[in-house]
């Protein structure tokens, strides 16, 4: 039964430190001349991995063509939503009536509240964006006449993870299921995410419309009222997990759905031609498991709030609207910081009541456990979607995010990916003194805007070409991050003339197993 809700009178809180500030100015003036006609596609950046119009800067040389549209494909093609100067942000939000945040709240108002916030923000992102005959059709920007919606380039010169030509996914991470409590499935997420004007806005500081980004100097800050959106797909079927029963499924040119790896020669690290050799790529279909939102919001004691929505397709069959087949997971401002000396794995003793910077809808994680581990949250029951690794949180891998240094690094978004040739970790249970000090660097709560920092053993300083010996922070936006990484291995790449290319960075990754 879906919950019946009362809200509670709302309280206001005070600012967090960087949102003091970066409210845009009011642009009511602006935004109603805004000419919503007027297309935020422009072509400045690739749309997709192996983008036709961008052969011949050379992008695509020595590797196998497989992610182009094939003769007579009838289709849609992902074109990506790049003006981001013209974003004009509003001055007022739905979800501003509502207020999580409040400490005074109990346990069922801070859930009201919380419930109420986060459909509000789903109910805003949805506008103008879903609603065609064909659901194929959907979440398509470059002419939105409601709102002004855009994508983050360079998601596209890495060939395993690179967008996909049809609706611009890019390959998330490996997600191994259990069904029924003994069987195994090895699945791969792929995902798409998207920004609002007041979050495009901060982008144009980066990435200008020139071909190559203004890359930050320091930490860069996203402005107030900034959403992020992000559609994950799985190639896991109905058949497999129930829930996903009635849930909106696309077609994407995507590779092997069990997760491709590819091999390199000799034990060495795989060139663009051997990975698009080993995993090329074909028209599958993937369906909705998750829908991830965040929001810059000066009420909560970080700045930013992260929600995540999971595929309820059984429960929801009579829902009209199909992208409504989902059902809030839960919604988090803050990380629950272990006292020293105690575990993430042990802190709260009880999450279901313990957690006091998150709400948790149980009922929700319930009905994806019944017959998966699709429930499993993050450590300790903090935050963390079926798309996600069970031993973070959303906040711990999104506050790692920042502007990679010179040799293309940025922090691990969880310490084991790190590379550190160790047993040690976040989330593990025992009192070794390594493992209890990484959960007070990966599960601190960081304010937004903040450096992600933490002892050298267990936060490798950057290599800044300036000398700057603490992280840029890109304001928890790990695709900000990302993007950077990859433009800077294309225009090393491109400099060095090389033929066999090999990515030499390290993009933020969720690992090879979310466990």
């Amino acid at each position: 039964m879906l919950r019946k809700i009362t809200i509670g009178i709302v309280a206001a809180l005070s600012l967090s430190a960087c949102n003091q500030s970066a409210r845009v100015p009011d642009s009511t003036a602006d935004a109603a001349s805004l000419d919503l006609t007027l297309s935020t596609c422009t072509g400045a950046y690739p749309s997709y991995f192996q983008d036709p119009a961008f052969t011949k800067t050379g992008m695509w040389d020595n590797q196998d063509i497989i992610n182009q549209p094939p003769p007579g494909w009838s289709g849609p093609v992902f074109r990506l939503s790049d003006a981001f100067s013209r974003a004009v942000p509003e001055s007022r939000y739905p979800w501003e009536g509502y207020n999580p945040f409040d400490p005074s709240l109990n346990q069922a108002q801070k859930t009201a509240h919380a419930e109420k916030y986060i459909w509000s923000v789903m109910h805003y992102i949805q506008e103008g964006n879903i609603g065609n005959p064909d659901i194929a059709n959907d979440w398509k920007f470059c002419n939105n006449t409601t709102r002004q919606w855009f994508h983050i380039p360079y998601q596209t010169y890495d060939p395993m993870s690179g967008r996909e030509y049809i609706h611009g996914l890019t390959r998330e991470a490996p997600v191994t299921f259990t069904l029924n409590g003994n069987t195994n499935v090895d699945t791969t997420v792929w995902a798409v995410g998207f920004y609002n004007p007041a979050a495009a806005n901060g982008i144009s500081k980066i990435w200008t419309g020139k071909p190559d980004p203004k890359i930050p100097t320091q930490n860069f800050h996203f402005n107030e009222g900034s959403v992020i959106g992000k559609l994950l797909f799985t190639t896991a079927t109905p058949a497999q997990m129930p829930f996903l029963k009635n849930v909106p499924s696309w077609k994407a040119n995507i590779s092997d759905p069990t997760y491709c790896k590819c091999k390199g020669t000799d034990g060495k690290a795989c060139t663009f031609k051997e990975e698009t050799q080993q995993c090329p790529r074909q028209v599958r279909d993937v369906y909705l498991l998750q829908f991830d939102i965040a929001v810059k919001d000066s009420r909560s004691p970080i700045g930013w709030t992260y929600g995540t929505f999971v595929a309820d397709g059984e429960r929801k069959a009579q829902e009209k609207n199909p992208w409504n087949r989902i059902s809030p997971l839960g919604l988090m401002w803050g990380n629950d910081t272990p006292p020293i000396g105690t575990g993430a794995i042990n802190y709260p003793a009880d999450s279901h009541t313990g957690l006091k910077q998150s709400a948790i809808f149980w009922d929700v994680a319930d009905m994806l456990n019944q017959k998966t581990n699709a429930g499993h949250l993050g450590c300790n029951n903090r935050l963390n979607g079926p798309a996600d690794n069970a031993k973070s949180s959303c906040l711990s891998c999104h506050q790692t995010a920042s502007v990679p240094d010179k040799n293309n690094k940025t922090p691990a978004i969880l310490y084991q990916f790190g590379g550190f040739n160790n047993s040690n970790g976040q989330c593990l249970t025992g009192k070794d003194p390594l493992n209890l000090a990484i959960d007070q660097v990966y599960f601190k709560t960081f304010n937004c805007a903040e450096s992600f920092t933490g002892p050298s053993d267990i936060v490798p300083p950057p290599a800044y070409a300036s000398g700057q010996n603490q992280w840029i922070s890109t304001d928890f936006s790990l695709q900000v991050s990302i993007s950077l990484t990859q433009w800077q291995e294309w225009n090393a790449d491109k400099k060095k003339g090389l033929k066999l290319r090999m990515f030499d960075g390290v993009l933020p990754s969720r690992g090879e197993d979310t466990e």
